[in-house]
């Protein structure tokens, strides 16, 4: 069994970001929960909206602006959902750019910002936090859980229509490409075994998603609002390489994370967290 350990964890990690870009695609994010809302709970949206807006604001009034970051040229997209709130729009516009939190305009591309990766982490996780959260507050926890996870279930399915799997996808491609990914960001320090040519195993002792929400003090939010979409069966409906796990960092110690080829195993069991707190320490 081949067992390797990666300290990629760094919350100085730099990164190049393009603000506009960023901020089209967590629109579009925000568009499909008002759509979504809309379809399955219309007479609730103008509240939600209103609440949603006090939030952000409230955030955003928390947070010092950086002179010189706004004064981009903006390729505002349209958004059909969006677009009905313009308030909305714009507070959450400024809400990404404040917690972006730039160090400098990028040498190479002058559209583009030297900035942490976990910055960018905590401007999309943080207001995934406020739209769950509102949901909780307005509807009770667990109406309001209820509801996320239909609109969450909704996003996952259009995801994976628009971008499906390739059919020679495998699990050593999967993980290699993520393992690339989270290192290059800083994201996580973790270790990893492979069970089989078609099954790995992660153990992950700290990582963006918890690390970016842990200072709400609020472990269950903070976990619908990061970790949760892997978790419901919409994610690995129709998938090849799925996912499962025990527990997050939300509320345990590690986190344990599986990967498997479903072409080759049918759900298979997750290791103990025995075995995978011990991955790399024997």
């Amino acid at each position: 069994m081949e067992v390797k350990i990666k300290k990629c964890y760094n919350p100085k990690a730099e990164i190049e970001f393009e603000p506009n870009a960023f901020i089209q695609e967590l629109f579009g994010s925000m568009n499909s929960v008002l759509k979504h809302l809309t379809e399955l709970k219309p007479d609730f949206v103008e509240k939600y909206i209103q609440h949603l807006i006090t939030r952000i604001k409230n955030a955003n009034a928390s947070l010092e602006k950086k002179d010189g970051f706004y004064d981009f040229l903006a390729n505002e997209e349209s958004f059909e959902f969006l677009d009905k709130y313009p308030e909305l729009r714009e507070v959450t516009r400024e809400f990404f750019l404040l917690h972006m939190n730039p160090l400098k305009k990028s040498p190479n591309d002058d559209k583009k910002f030297i900035v942490f990766g976990l910055n960018e982490s905590k401007a999309f996780r943080r207001i995934s936090y406020h739209r769950v959260k509102s949901f909780a507050e307005l509807l009770g926890k667990d109406e309001g859980i209820k509801l996320f996870t239909k609109i969450l279930s909704r996003q996952i399915e259009e995801s994976m229509k628009k971008r499906p799997e390739p059919d020679d996808i495998t699990v050593t491609t999967r993980i290699t490409n993520a393992i690339k990914s989270w290192c290059s960001i800083g994201m996580a320090d973790f270790a990893y075994a492979v069970l089989d040519e078609h099954m790995t195993t992660f153990r992950f002792d700290s990582c963006f998603a918890h690390e970016a929400l842990k200072d709400f003090n609020d472990p269950d939010i903070a976990y619908y609002a990061s970790c949760y979409g892997a978790d419901i069966p919409a994610f690995n409906k129709g998938r090849i390489i799925c996912i499962k796990r025990s527990q997050t960092l939300h509320h345990a110690d590690f986190c344990d994370e599986m990967y498997w080829d479903s072409r080759v195993h049918d759900n298979p069991k997750m290791p103990s967290l025995d075995f995978t707190k011990k991955i790399g320490k024997e």
